[in-house]
């Protein structure tokens, strides 16, 4: 390629310069949507889950490894576990989910909202690195519909 960079060597290279975050920005709390994606977990279990956020001034907590086991103990009967999961699943890509998971001082918490072990480095890394996409994905859009809004009037 005689020293002509493509987008996927920029983004290697950007991927490979990225630092963890070494200052936390204390507890990320739970927004209109994280409660909406909380409430669709608890709507299928019998209890409701303590980690998960009630009010928007709750914190979003990161989840220990193997919390989906005591998530399905407490599944309604007669409720399929792939509708459990997929709702753990969209809940944990949310960005203050991530955002809670790349904090330095970061914890995983059980079900009943106890800590229980930091945050491995590996994935506080992981998890950062995707809330920095979600936010270039955000800016992008705006920008865009920026650009259409200025272009229609």
């Amino acid at each position: 390629m005689d020293g002509v960079i493509d987008g996927d060597d920029m983004n290697n290279e950007q991927a490979s310069e990225l630092k963890p975050w070494a200052t936390s920005q204390g507890l990320v709390t739970a927004s209109a949507n994280d409660l909406k994606k909380a409430a669709a977990i608890n709507e299928l279990l019998i209890d409701v889950a303590a980690i998960l956020p009630h009010k928007e001034t709750d914190p979003v907590l990161p989840f220990e490894i193997g919390i989906f086991e005591q998530f399905s103990a407490r599944l309604q009967p007669g409720i399929a576990r792939i509708r459990l999961r997929r709702a753990v699943a969209a809940y944990a890509a949310a960005k203050n989910y991530l955002l809670a998971c790349a904090q330095p001082d970061a914890m995983r918490h059980d079900i009943a909202g106890r800590p229980t072990s930091p945050v491995s480095a590996d994935d506080r890394m992981a998890a950062q690195r995707r809330v920095l996409e979600i936010r270039r994905e955000r800016k992008l859009q705006a920008d865009i519909a920026g650009i259409s809004g200025t272009q229609q009037g």
